[in-house]
């Protein structure tokens, strides 16, 4: 094993409780992905056990000399996996066919993966190409501990969502498998992408809705396979409708209400396929009103050939959206990226735009199974606004 020394800014960094050393800002260092390193201040005292991630521009620092640990192995990772498993069961998120995220990255004292358990499955993201071998003993890991059947590692590399290397550990998983949240049942796809169909960051939002929608006239844009529209319907919606790029996702959405025991072709319950920002057009002007508007957007997306930046074109968006709210309905707003800055900010932008005021009545964002370190603030990535609208 390597060992190699970094700059005081990278030492003081792990001492304060990072993981995640941005090796952007060390000159003439050549790392190989993968490479596991032991890692030591400028005075030759070691700070860490390190995995190479030059993909990312990163050492992740796996362990320090109080973890106890040699090496970076299958000891030390089954470790970290059982401290994971047990935050999670003092949650109450195991079940044998419970969706959850058991490992989230540096919170988890695991920097460059995350996991998602899909009922049976654990879906392990690897994100660098050179973590994907211990990517794999972590797959081993987790099914272990969680009994779980089997695993699937992706390659979360930057750039599409759909093109992605995978690798299994014990059963293969089915193409489609039905999960369940709060007792909910959703269709999810373990194979085939990065995205599987049920984002597991959004559970707490899922649990908070239904307080707000009960008789309501509620839009979803960006709803994606709907686990937000279906949410809405259970909690007693007058009506939903949900808005999306994909006819496939649209028909996905669709089985999920179905399976909440919704009927096809209920008129209480929409599918529209098309732009999110058209849409808000032709309902403004054909007089539409929603009591409640979800947005969710990408961060960056060419998706029906309409390029979106969202800090470039949250704003406007979120003012077409007020077109269609009437006095007193509400604005419920996620952004996805930790670049943004504040989105209470951005929501204000909008609604000076269309002339209207809005009251924050909640601000979240990742719910506690999703643990970021205090040392990395940009991890807690995911930002939810709920406002009122005068």
């Amino acid at each position: 094993m390597r060992t190699l020394a970094v700059p005081g800014f990278a030492a003081a960094f792990v001492a304060a409780g990072g993981r995640d050393i941005d090796i952007s800002r060390v000159t003439d260092l050549a790392l190989t992905p993968g490479e596991h390193v032991r890692v030591t201040d400028e005075g030759g005292d070691e700070i860490g056990l390190a995995l190479g991630d030059p993909d990312n521009a990163r050492l992740r620092v796996m362990a320090v000399p109080a973890d106890g640990f040699a090496k970076v192995d299958g000891a030390l990772i089954g470790w970290r996996v059982e401290r994971a498993l047990a935050l999670r069961t003092l949650l109450g998120l195991p079940g044998s066919d419970h969706a959850y995220r058991i490992v989230h990255g540096a919170g988890d004292g695991l920097p460059g993966f995350a996991c998602d358990v899909l009922g049976r499955t654990a879906v392990v993201y690897a994100y660098g190409d050179g973590l994907r071998t211990v990517g794999r003993q972590l797959a081993e890991a987790i099914v272990g501990f969680a009994k779980l059947d089997g695993a699937v590692i992706k390659l979360r590399a930057r750039g599409g969502a759909s093109d992605v290397k995978e690798d299994t550990v014990g059963v293969a998983p089915a193409e489609t498998a039905i999960v369940t949240e709060h007792g909910v049942p959703y269709e999810v796809h373990p194979l085939g992408g990065l995205n599987t169909g049920l984002f597991t960051d959004m559970r707490e939002q899922r649990r908070g809705l239904p307080r707000f929608v009960a008789g309501k006239r509620v839009l979803n844009l960006f709803s994606y396979t709907g686990a937000l529209s279906v949410t809405c319907a259970r909690a007693g919606a007058a009506t939903v409708t949900s808005v999306d790029t994909s006819a496939g996702v649209n028909a996905w959405n669709a089985g999920n209400f179905g399976r909440s025991g919704f009927a096809a072709g209920d008129p209480r319950w929409k599918f529209e396929t098309g732009d999110a920002s058209r849409y808000l057009v032709r309902a403004a002007r054909d007089k539409e009103r929603y009591d409640v508007v979800l947005i969710d957007p990408p961060s960056t997306s060419s998706a029906a050939g309409v390029s979106w930046a969202l800090g470039r074109d949250y704003p406007e968006l979120i003012a077409k959206a007020t077109a269609v709210i009437p006095p007193d309905g509400l604005l419920w707003l996620a952004a996805n990226t930790h670049e943004l800055g504040s989105l209470a900010k951005l929501a204000h932008k909008g609604l000076r735009q269309a002339n209207r005021v809005g009251s924050v009545l909640e601000q979240s964002g990742l719910p506690p199974e999703y643990p970021t370190l205090v040392a990395q603030p940009a991890d807690r990535y995911l930002q939810i606004c709920l406002l009122r609208v005068a």
